[in-house]
């Protein structure tokens, strides 16, 4: 850690002015000691230390599930290295994430990654330096756990050198979408509207569907299944693009200043709520954070996306394709955490213990905002995909059901189980495992059905509404069951 000592807590201390002609090996030593340190005291040594296990028991037990039921070893490969990119994309954004979002979950610190501004070091350097770290850090603690699914696809005799290479092609499209994410942040510091890169991430998307590509794709997203040299390709390009993304990436960007209109008495007076000034705090918090009301979208699109290429893989290898109102209503929920996320990342609940209000208040109008907006942004992806995929009328109506019934669920259990910081437990094992276990008890079957019957039948049709909705007042249950909890443990803390 480095700078002044403003700071309440120090991580990293060793990083003092001293150090700073810090060679790039010392660099990333101290990197990795701090992402260390800041996960032990976030989760706790033992909590932390113990999710790459959690990660390997739940690849393997999946794996293991998914071969014995019929689904080919390919199709498992490939459904591996699609979610590992979608991992990639997701940490590609590490590296530019505010101090205040940080602040949110560790109080007041000072990492080294931001004291470019007051040591003579090079934000470009520090970044590299940090995207680098992030890079072998995940393959290590996420990838690598990941890999052991190859036991589960070929057997236990299968020699350490194939789960070696399984590893590295898994890590090897994790770098591909930092990468990613990491040269559309910088093009964006360019100047670049957001809406020209989202239009260009959507027409491709498009064009991929429309022509029925597949096949390269998966080609780029498995490199295990090509030949060397394809994968020595997709790993010298990647190096380029991050080496590109890094050069053009302007250190000084900054949003410009805007003059802001009086929202929030305009917003607050059109919501016939109680809670209307928390609800619409949360609402202009979102919307001036830096993308806007568009991150649930985005997220929930790419959420779109990775499972719709999941299921053309399924489709070209099996001939097999789920029922698409089912499958996408079940899944699609899922956005219900990144979107909860976005809703509190710039917030913290002692940011309102200066108000007379009650912590149970601040959860009710944090589940009107996740409601206000979580609803439109997973019902155009839902739309694009039954449209897309020719769902039934009863299959799209089911798959409706479903998923505002999930979305309600997984939102009452992510806001039960970590509060107003959901990003914690992704790497608490305790947590990440209660949590998985929440999402899989009603996924899973359903997931299942929606393969068996396809399209499904009247009576599977009321089952599955009849259990899309209790499942939603379970969610509703756990909400409304959260703040309270919370607030109870605060005071004890």
């Amino acid at each position: 850690m480095s700078g002044p000592k403003t700071t309440d807590r120090a991580i990293g201390a060793d990083a003092d002015r001293s150090d700073a002609g810090l060679s790039t090996p010392r660099l990333l030593a101290i990197l990795f000691r701090e992402e260390w340190r800041l996960h032990t005291q976030l989760f706790g040594g033992w909590r932390f230390a113990l999710f790459p296990f959690v990660i390997a028991l739940l690849t393997v037990s999946a794996t293991v599930a998914l071969v014995e039921t019929g689904t080919a070893p390919g199709t498992v490969v490939g459904g591996l290295h699609v979610l590992t990119v979608g991992f990639g994309l997701y940490s590609g954004t590490a590296g530019f994430a505010g101090s205040d979002m940080l602040e949110n979950v560790f109080g007041r610190l000072s990492l080294l990654l931001s004291s470019s501004t007051t040591l003579p070091l090079s934000r470009r350097r520090l970044l590299g330096a940090f995207l680098l770290k992030d890079g072998l850090f995940y393959a290590i603690a996420f990838v690598l756990p990941m890999s052991l699914g190859g036991l589960a696809v070929d057997g236990l005799s299968t020699p350490p050198l194939s789960i070696g290479l399984f590893w590295l092609s898994l890590s090897l499209v994790f770098a591909v979408g930092m990468a990613t994410t990491v040269a559309l942040i910088a093009v964006r510091t360019r100047g670049v509207p957001s809406w020209v890169i989202g239009l260009g991430i959507g027409l491709a998307v498009i064009g991929g569907w429309a022509t029925g590509r597949l096949g390269p794709v998966r080609s780029v997203l498995v490199p295990i299944d090509g030949p060397p040299a394809a994968a020595g390709g997709l790993a010298v390009g990647t190096l380029a693009v991050a080496a590109g993304s890094l050069a053009v990436y302007d250190p000084t960007y900054g949003r410009p200043s805007r003059t802001a209109s009086d929202r929030f008495a305009r917003i607050s007076d059109a919501l016939p709520l109680a809670d209307a000034p928390l609800v619409t705090k949360s609402l202009l918090d979102l919307a001036r954070s830096s993308g806007g009301v568009w991150k649930p979208f985005v997220s929930a699109s790419i959420l779109l996306a990775l499972v719709a290429a999941l299921v053309g893989v399924v489709d070209s290898i099996t001939g097999v394709a789920p029922a698409p109102g089912v499958f996408f209503g079940g899944v699609l929920g899922l956005s219900a955490f990144t979107t909860y996320n976005w809703l509190t990342q710039f917030d913290s609940l002692e940011a309102y213990l200066t108000y007379p209000i009650s912590i149970a208040d601040v959860f009710r109008a944090k589940r009107i905002a996740f409601v206000l907006v979580g609803a439109p942004a997973v019902a155009v992806p839902y739309l694009a995909a039954v449209v897309w995929f020719d769902a039934t009328l009863v299959d799209a109506v089911v798959g409706a059901v479903l998923l505002a019934g999930y979305a309600l669920y997984y939102y009452g259990l992510t806001v039960y189980i970590a509060g107003f910081d959901p990003n914690e437990f992704l790497f608490d094992a305790v947590r990440f495992a209660t949590f998985t276990v929440g999402v899989a008890v009603p996924l899973v079957p359903t997931l299942v059905a929606g393969f068996v019957v396809v399209p499904p039948s009247a009576t599977l049709a009321v089952a599955l509404a009849l259990g899309g909705i209790v499942v939603g007042l379970v969610g509703l249950v756990l909400s409304s069951r959260a703040g309270p909890r919370w607030d109870a443990r605060y005071r004890t803390e």
